[in-house]
């Protein structure tokens, strides 16, 4: 397969993997559809991150893997009785918790992606911070949003995880977008 049409098909399996996710949350489809929605963006991350020699295959098999957990949780919607779990138990640390996992997630990415994507990442987010601060700060300060289980400890008029939060984000979507195109741009 060619790494154009590789990388579409990467693309589309992850896109149907963020709206099995969206469907989900927003209760069109069962909880336990979620775990389609993993599978089918695991597997595009994987596959992405590989050779192409055998991405059609690898795609084959997650599709269909994928396609077999969604059509099990709209038919027999095994976790429909289990409830979200309560990370909440963690009481101040809750959020900064979230944001060592997805950190984790992003800088395994960027790490994985190579030949400069972690430079290429830090420069980018440099360059964002200070609007996204600004940003920050403002809906704070008027009240768009609170955030109760956080540390409480302020750096620079807004809470540390804030801070956390504005180098993440963009740092796992970049981390994304060099995994699903990195290796095409580089060659």
């Amino acid at each position: 397969m060619d790494s154009d049409r590789a990388a579409r098909l990467v693309a589309a399996t992850f896109a149907l993997g963020v709206l099995a996710l969206w469907a989900t949350v927003a209760g069109v489809v069962p909880p336990s559809a979620g775990l389609a929605a993993v599978v089918w963006i695991a597997t595009a991350l994987a596959v992405a991150a590989g050779p192409t020699d055998r991405a059609s295959g690898r795609l084959a098999l997650g599709g269909a893997v994928g396609g077999v957990v969604l059509g099990v949780a709209a038919v027999v919607e095994p976790l429909a009785a289990v409830p979200l779990p309560d990370i909440g138990v963690l009481g101040p640390y809750t959020y900064l918790a979230t944001e060592v996992v997805f950190g984790s997630f992003a800088l395994g990415l960027l790490v994985r992606a190579g030949r400069g994507a972690l430079r290429r990442t830090a420069v980018t987010v440099a360059v964002v911070y200070p609007l996204a601060y600004v940003w920050d700060w403002y809906t704070l300060e008027v009240g768009v949003f609170a955030i109760p289980l956080r540390t409480g400890v302020e750096f620079v008029g807004i809470p540390l995880e804030e801070h956390i939060f504005m180098v993440v984000v963009p740092a796992l979507v970049l981390g994304v977008h060099e995994t699903l195109h990195g290796r095409r741009e580089s060659t």
